[in-house]
This record gives structure tokens, sequence and C-alpha cells, in this order.
């Protein structure tokens, strides 16, 4: 279900620019989640404008709003970094999800909206049963799609956006895992979201979701516990700043240690 009020719709009187800027926005989100550009990556605009074939003012105007969107962050001359994965990350994810997925269970969807979630999950289903060895490319597209409608189940525009990007975020992390530790998964069990959600079964989809979360959590803590960083640097722990220094004040040596003279009076 295309929904106009989203605010990820693009509407029918955008111009060739703006129809491009979307464009490359798009195709770099999608790069940042398969982490075809990992986290951390530095990238410049003439790099992406080379590799994704969109011009400097498309590519651009799609860091802008990555920029914004805090998917990515300047870097001086060198150009855009893209977010980095750490365990302050990980567990911002895992706390967003918290607070935003039951925010699907406070109303039924519209009944075009069920019968599309239905439709959309049968597919799902059969695909991922009959492809069960499918590229990974093909199962987060598939998962995207799926997870965009059920999205809109939310009927907040500013809410469901919240929701989409961390779903998208989740689902580079999971991809991440997967490439840097081996940590993969399963399809996840969208059909069954999506189909508790048709039916107004909001116990049912509270299940499903808990799931998710569950699973999702126990990914990001197996890779945590392969991880080689020094437990500070894991945990996000910053060194005192200069001025903290700064204002404590040096430890004068005791008399005990003051250096002394030949004859053993303090110098």
């Amino acid at each position: 279900m295309y929904d106009k009020q989203s605010p990820f719709a693009v509407t029918s009187k955008l111009g060739r620019r703006d129809s491009l800027s979307d464009s490359a926005h798009a195709r770099l989100r999608a790069a940042i989640i398969d982490c075809e550009l990992p986290p951390g990556a530095v990238v410049s605009e003439a790099e992406l404008s080379t590799r994704f074939a969109f011009g400097l003012a498309a590519v651009r105007a799609a860091l802008s709003k990555l920029t914004e969107a805090g998917w990515i962050a300047p870097d001086g001359r060198r150009g855009s970094k893209v977010l980095e994965m750490s365990a302050a990350h990980l567990a911002d994810l895992a706390t967003s999800r918290h607070l935003l997925e039951p925010a699907l269970l406070h109303h039924a969807p519209p009944t075009s909206l069920g019968e599309e979630l239905r439709l959309r999950a049968a597919v799902y289903q059969s695909e991922n049963l009959h492809s069960p060895a499918q590229a990974r490319t093909g199962l987060l597209h598939q998962e995207r799609t799926l997870l965009m409608l059920v999205a809109q189940s939310v009927a907040a525009p500013r809410l469901r956006g919240w929701l989409i990007d961390t779903w998208d975020l989740c689902l580079r992390a999971d991809r991440n895992l997967d490439r840097e530790f081996g940590i993969g998964r399963g399809p996840l069990p969208l059909a069954d979201l999506a189909c508790t959600l048709a039916d107004a079964d909001a116990p049912g989809a509270a299940v499903v979701l808990t799931q998710m979360r569950h699973e999702f959590e126990l990914r990001t803590a197996r890779a945590l516990s392969r991880s080689a960083a020094p437990l500070s640097h894991a945990l996000g722990m910053q060194k005192p700043s200069r001025r903290e220094n700064a204002s404590s004040p040096t430890p004068r040596p005791s008399p005990s240690h003051r250096p002394r003279s030949a004859k053993g009076d303090p110098a």
C-alpha cells in the first residue's frame, strides 16, 4: 500500500534533479544497509558518483539527507564516514525497538492494508520456502519491502519513519554480524507478523515482535563476546578531557620520596 503521507513518499511533481537525488539517496541507503559501504568506511562525493553512476549534485543531496538522519557524518577533507558499529549503537537499536514496535499494536490496519499484508506475507513465505538458500541480498530486499509495508500499520507518520529507520539499521547490523563474525540467521518471521497484524491479533503480533527482538539481542551479544576490542572501547568509555586533567592537581611527592644529598639530607 502506497502511503502519500509517509515521510518516504515521493510525489509525482518532483523535478528531474529531485528525482535523481531521491534515487541516489535510496541507492546509497541500500548500499549502507547491505554493507556495500561498510561501517566506518570513508567515502567521497567523487568516489560515490563514479561507483553508483550518479551526478555530483545528486550524490551531494543524498549525502546531505543521510547526514541529517545520522547515517553518515562529515569527515573533514576526506569526505563522509559511514555510521560505525559499536556496542552503544547496538544497545540503542535494541532500546529503540522496545519503545517503537508496540505502536504497531495500537490500531487495527485498514481493510485494504490488511489484504495486502496477507498477500505479501504469502509471497514472502513461499519464496523462502522454495528458495531457502537464496542470495542474502535478495532476502534483505524482501525483508525491507515487507517491513516497510508492516510499518504502515502505525498511524503517526513521524513515528512510522523512526520505526522504518530503526528496522533498516537492524538489518544492517545483522548483515555486518554475518560478514564480520559469521553470525548468520534465517529469514525473519515477517509472514507471521504481517498476518497477525492483518487479523488485528495484537497478542499474537506482540509474541512475534518479542521473539524477533530477543533473537536480535542474542546475535549482538554473541558478536560482542567475540570482539577483541578493549572493554573500555566496547562500552563507549571516554578518556578524561584535557580540561579535566588540568583541573586535577598533580600530586606532589612526599618527603620520603624527595631526592637526598650525599649527606642524607633532603636536597
